[in-house]
């Protein structure tokens, strides 16, 4: 055998690799090809432009995946138009590949160089994929007990030093992230401004995430009032004081959670600031996912949901 592939020319070997990985997919997730996924997956399409469910079948792309004819508006379709995977030019194997690096939040240089791709490339995928979250958040509703906090990336102070002395106190410059999770363990991450949160700042961030008459627990921010009343039910709160037992056992939840989300963004040191929201989505999402992991295989959901979710990406079809 290893004198037969040695044989095989330069393109021969590519299609046997390709061939190879295809079917390493098949074995561990179910399918190997863009066109064996969107067949499993895409089963009721809507017209991305009208959406309307009024179409019917209009043959395949080059690469297998279906295209459809919309009998309201008459417009052509492929099954992944609109979504993060529309135009993306690469075998399903790279793709699962990527996904997998992007589920343990792999640094971006690391994905290119695993999956052969370019830093320009890994960096346009992954963006996609947080287009595919940027609205996740929006449908959570955190209920019953619900811890609340907020913190401060530490690479986030924009200002520069003066004087050589750094700034006292909490920088007007630090991004501000409200950190929210309920017994339930589903969780809520939201940047809303810079600096120490606000009365006005905090329900907007949370308010709209947060069951009416829902618990809510925390330390004894004073912005943290004002949510409360928007909530409307009970409110208990802790001085933060880390060496008291009782601040600590009642707090632990939203603690653990920032300490664990102050893990993940430094991975991604030096990050546009701009997109610290985007990184946010992919957190809560993932951990939704990884909830999961027993009834849906991570990899499996999210490609599903990559394939299923419209998004606002220019792109050809795949």
């Amino acid at each position: 055998m290893s004198e037969i592939v040695a044989g095989l020319c330069e393109e021969e070997f590519e299609e046997l690799l390709l061939a190879v990985s295809e079917r390493k997919c098949r074995e561990q997730i179910g399918y190997g090809t863009f066109a064996e996924a969107s067949d499993l997956y895409v089963t009721d399409p809507t017209c991305p432009r009208c959406g309307s469910a009024d179409v019917v079948p209009d043959g395949r792309t080059r690469t297998g995946v279906r295209r459809y004819l919309c009998k309201s508006c008459d417009r052509g379709f492929g099954a992944l138009t609109g979504t993060a995977l529309d135009g993306m030019r690469c075998d399903f194997p790279t793709l699962v590949g990527f996904v997998r690096l992007m589920r343990f939040n792999a640094p971006l240089d690391a994905i290119a160089e695993s999956c052969g791709i370019t830093h320009a490339q890994a960096w346009d995928w992954r963006h996609r994929v947080f287009s595919s979250v940027a609205d996740y958040q929006d449908r959570i509703i955190l209920r019953d007990r619900v811890w609340i906090d907020e913190m401060f990336p530490g690479d986030t102070d924009l200002t520069p030093l003066r004087r050589g002395k750094k700034k006292q106190g909490l920088s007007k410059e630090k991004a501000c992230v409200f950190v929210a999770i309920d017994v339930h363990k589903n969780v809520v991450l939201r940047r809303e401004g810079n600096g120490k949160p606000s009365s006005a700042r905090t329900p907007e961030a949370l308010g709209g995430n947060i069951a009416k008459g829902s618990t809510l627990v925390g330390d004894k921010e004073r912005a943290h009032n004002a949510l409360a009343r928007q909530v409307g039910g009970p409110h208990l709160t802790f001085k933060a004081d880390p060496s008291n037992e009782e601040y600590r056992s009642n707090l632990a939840m939203v603690n653990q959670l920032c300490s664990w989300v102050r893990r993940y963004l430094s991975r991604h040191t030096g990050m546009d600031m701009k997109y610290l929201q985007d990184y946010l989505n992919w957190y809560a999402y993932l951990f939704r996912v990884n909830q999961a992991r027993k009834k849906w295989p991570p990899t499996q959901r999210i490609i599903r949901h990559l394939m299923l979710t419209r998004v606002t990406k220019p792109g050809g079809s795949t």
